[in-house]
């Protein structure tokens, strides 16, 4: 909020501080998978990226103009805000994009999601070696393991 108050810088000039600057040095402490993954995804057919449902960029850029305009400062908030924007489904380019331009509804972005625990070993693995291992926080919850 420090930030947010210098002249000319803008509410998302200030949170793009957390977004894009601050971000690698926190999200292995930060960012939680959910444990949902786009069907289309489980298919590696595509790109794929952590997405955060929650409008994070958003949601914090809003967040920082409240604040300014009701001229209030809560660190606390901020943080909080964050830990709860921090989580992630995995999806495809394409459907990171589309949930985008659709302002976070996946149904009208057309995204089905899947349960983790629903996918074949084989497919968790691979997800969990490309998307989940060092950039989630909670990715140990998450290694696959074989059912006997």
């Amino acid at each position: 909020m420090w930030l947010a108050a210098r002249p000319n810088v803008t509410p998302s000039v200030a949170r793009s501080w957390y977004t894009h600057a601050t971000v690698e040095r926190l999200k292995k402490r930060v960012r939680m998978f959910t444990g949902r993954v786009s069907k289309q995804a489980s298919y590696f057919e595509e790109e794929l990226r952590l997405e955060h449902f929650l409008r994070i960029q958003t949601t914090l850029t809003q967040l920082v103009e409240r604040h300014l305009r009701d001229d209030y400062r809560d660190a606390q908030e901020f943080i909080e805000t964050i830990k709860r924007c921090e989580q992630v489904h995995i999806v495809t380019r394409s459907e990171n994009y589309a949930a985008m331009k659709a302002k976070g509804d996946y149904q009208d972005a057309g995204i089905e999601l899947v349960d983790w625990s629903s996918l074949d070993y084989e497919t968790q693995s691979k997800l969990w070696q490309k998307m989940l291992r060092g950039k989630v926080a909670n990715h140990d919850e998450y290694q696959p393991r074989r059912h006997s």
